[in-house]
């Protein structure tokens, strides 16, 4: 007996107990098949999910839970699937997802990626631990115009999803904000804890503004953040609610190092703050800027160290200042510890 023979039943058991792999290739067998896959409703646990997305190539990477899984248990295994798709002369050459590779002719990439992303992340539950994606063009006139609609398609899957997504960390890698605000915005705000961003354009100190990121609830809701190869351009003042962040800015004035010090030592929740580290290339007025910090407490082999009280009065801020860093870290008080009061 063929599958396509086989009762409605029988294959609902059958199917109902198959991964992900098994129930795409089931879906290939024939259009009856597809018909019947594609009317029920696939909710795969996923636990990671990556997407590279470039002018000519396109790499999906995801795991799935397969076993019993609940939100804070899993008692199965994970299974991890790539897929790669790249633009050639003939058409798209697709490889990975257990299957040989395959020429679909006259297709662009763009095209065939999106609709196996669109099928993947309508048959998934999205509560992910780890969400990540990167761009990059070197803006191939030929792919062009398919790139700037893959990624309004993409904003559109994730902001149209009746469930939002979940992820703790997000991983961004991107050659400007609009990148980040594809999918970011359309992510659970109360499950982000991790931000995680790099330039991917890798020109040496290029500044990236992020003005209507830091805007975002999950932005805001984040409690670590890591910038790598990239100089932010956005108010420090939106960075103080970070538990820890690793941050590289362009030119910093008096008043951001002044503010984010006096955000830092009023945050409510101050017992939670570990330390920031501001990276920075040039700062106005350093001279008034030192005066203004107040008076130190140290000042070894060119590092200069401040204590401020804050709202926790069994710890103080430590801030410290070595050549183009500041780092602000919490501290605990001792008895003959000096506090600047807090202002």
């Amino acid at each position: 007996m063929s599958l396509q023979e086989m009762p409605n039943e029988v294959m609902e058991k059958l199917v109902d107990d198959a991964d992900y792999a098994t129930i795409q290739s089931i879906r290939k067998v024939s259009r009856e098949l597809r018909s019947f896959i594609d009317g029920k409703t696939w909710q795969f646990p996923m636990y990671e999910l990556s997407l590279d997305a470039y002018d000519d190539f396109i790499k999906l990477q995801w795991y799935h839970l397969h076993g019993r899984y609940q939100p804070f248990f899993f008692n199965g295994i994970l299974e991890d699937y790539s897929m790669y798709y790249a633009q050639e002369k003939l058409g798209v050459v697709v490889d990975g997802g257990r299957s040989v590779e395959k020429m679909l002719k006259s297709e662009k990439v763009h095209t065939v990626g999106f609709i196996d992303l669109e099928i993947l992340l309508n048959s998934s539950l999205l509560k992910l631990k780890n969400l990540r994606t990167s761009f990059y063009t070197v803006e191939k006139k030929e792919c062009r115009l398919d790139y700037l609609l893959f990624k309004e398609k993409l904003k559109n899957l994730f902001a149209t999803r009746e469930q939002k997504v979940e992820a703790e960390n997000v991983c961004f890698k991107v050659t400007d904000q609009s990148e980040i605000l594809l999918i970011l915005p359309h992510v659970d705000p109360s499950s982000v804890e991790d931000i995680y961003i790099e330039d991917s354009r890798e020109i040496r100190d290029s500044e990236l503004d992020i003005g209507e990121v830091v805007q975002t609830a999950q932005w805001k809701n984040a409690r670590t953040l890591t910038l790598q190869n990239c100089i932010l351009s956005a108010p420090l003042k939106h960075f103080t609610h970070f538990d820890e962040a690793y941050i590289n800015v362009g030119s910093i004035s008096m008043g951001d190092v002044i503010d984010m010090k006096n955000g830092i030592c009023q945050r409510n929740n101050f017992e939670k703050f570990k330390r920031i580290h501001l990276y920075y290339v040039y700062v106005s007025d350093e001279e008034e800027l030192i005066r203004l910090l107040g008076e130190q407490t140290s000042d070894w082999s060119y590092t200069q160290v401040w204590l401020y009280e804050t709202v926790d009065p069994r710890t103080a801020l430590r801030l410290e200042k070595f050549e183009n860093r500041v780092t602000f870290q919490s501290r605990y008080v001792s008895p003959n510890m000096t506090l600047i009061p807090l202002e």
